[in-house]
């Protein structure tokens, strides 16, 4: 059940600020596309990197998002922004794993590898499984990752995700087989935890 008063964005935390997009980010988040930045190596390296139309899309899309609205379902896509200068460092996300069954799957990612490992990652995502929750009825929430991204898998256990699928050896990077690795919280476990 949704929140009698469901949050909307943006949503501050110490570390970080999750915000609709605005013009000023669609370069930013442009340049962070481009092949050469390390995040790659960790966010489905297994995928091909985005072809320059792909880049140009995403950052149009974020760049002109509407404000956040109650009364609507949540944006696929928002900024993970630095709650200092309001600069794009990342990006939080979800879609569809099953929509008749309403399970949705959650992404994120930290481009500036200036601000890894300080936290950003780990509030980031307790803020958007909050916010997701808040806003809807869904009954859990999910990610998908592999074992050799040792910082999301970190992350997403430290804040109540439990390992739920592990498909071994499936998963390719830098010529090493790693194992797919699903992680999930259910409503009230994360009522359980989070309140």
């Amino acid at each position: 059940m949704t929140d009698a008063h469901p949050p909307v964005l943006p949503l501050l935390g110490e570390r970080c600020t999750l915000r609709t997009g605005r013009a000023e980010d669609g370069p930013v988040l442009r340049e962070w596309a481009r092949p050469h930045h390390d995040w790659h190596r960790w966010d489905g390296p297994y995928f091909p990197r985005p072809s320059d139309a792909e880049a140009d899309e995403l950052a149009r899309a974020v760049a002109n998002q509407s404000a956040d609205d109650a009364a609507a379902p949540p944006p696929h896509r928002v900024v993970i922004a630095d709650p200092a200068t309001d600069l794009l460092i990342g990006t939080v996300g979800w879609y569809w794993e099953s929509e008749a069954t309403q399970w949705a799957r959650m992404g994120i990612v930290i481009y500036d590898p200036a601000v890894r490992g300080r936290g950003v990652g780990r509030e980031a995502l307790t803020l958007w499984t909050s916010y997701l929750f808040a806003r809807t009825d869904w009954v859990r929430l999910d990610l998908a990752t592999w074992s050799g991204n040792r910082a999301m898998t970190t992350v997403a256990t430290s804040v109540g995700f439990l390992e739920e699928a592990r498909f071994r050896r499936a998963r390719v990077v830098d010529g090493a087989r790693y194992d797919s690795v699903v992680y999930g919280v259910l409503r009230e476990e994360w009522q359980a935890t989070a309140g």
